[in-house]
């Protein structure tokens, strides 16, 4: 029996979340934790993939603009703020830092 090919994998950078989390663009509100989960979906910090910050956010149900933290569950982790208008219902990262 041959052995499989081996797939490889990857590691996300911080610098392509960064640049999938400036890509969301008028997402609903329901549907923007799930974006933001999506733009760290295979970056980890020494081996830790847990998001946190969600519990944190001020409301964002109305329009206006918005600063949000977010980072990796790891207490060296970047903390990258997300910089974000509401419109109508719809959400557009406009900067992350």
């Amino acid at each position: 029996m041959q052995d499989e090919p081996q797939i490889k994998l990857f590691k996300k950078i911080l610098k392509v979340v960064i640049k999938d989390l400036e890509n969301i663009k008028d997402v609903t509100i329901d549907e923007f934790q799930d974006a933001v989960l999506e733009a760290f979906d295979g970056y980890n910090y020494e081996g830790e993939e847990e998001v946190i910050g969600f519990e944190d956010w001020c409301d964002i149900s109305k329009d206006g603009k918005y600063e949000l933290q977010t980072k990796i569950n790891h207490e060296d982790a970047y903390e990258l703020t997300l910089y974000i208008d509401v419109k109508n219902g719809k959400i557009t990262v406009y900067n992350v830092l």
